[in-house]
């Protein structure tokens, strides 16, 4: 067995440069991930921060009133999301309030019975 070197002889794996730049780049990677991580945290606060402050402007009470005398019979949504709010006056007649979707009063109406 002549042929076999001793085990000092043997070269290693990496050369001393390839394992300094092998160090460099897991260093460098390291922070690249770190700046991710911190960029991805800093964009859901920046995002969960608009949504709380839009859930915070459709939030609203609003207040409207049916003529005097008249009995409240229901809510309805109509097509493009307007509201329809109903009731029964004494006379008989119904009376109907649409309003749209930003909830500003769109129509008054009072249906009336002909015989």
């Amino acid at each position: 067995m002549q042929h076999d070197k001793p085990e000092a002889e043997i070269a290693p794996l990496f050369s001393p440069r390839s394992l300094r730049l092998i160090k460099l780049s897991i260093l460098v990677m390291t922070v690249l991930i770190a700046a991710g991580l911190v960029a991805l945290v800093i964009g859901m606060k920046q995002q969960a921060d608009k949504l709380f402050a839009k859930k915070a402007r459709e939030i609203q009470t609003l207040s409207y009133a049916l003529s005097e005398g008249t009995a409240f019979k229901g809510v309805h949504i109509g097509e493009a999301g307007a509201i329809w709010i109903e009731g029964r006056r004494s006379d008989g007649r119904i009376e109907l309030i649409e309003l749209a979707e930003d909830g500003a009063p769109r129509r008054h109406i009072i249906l009336e019975q002909r015989d």
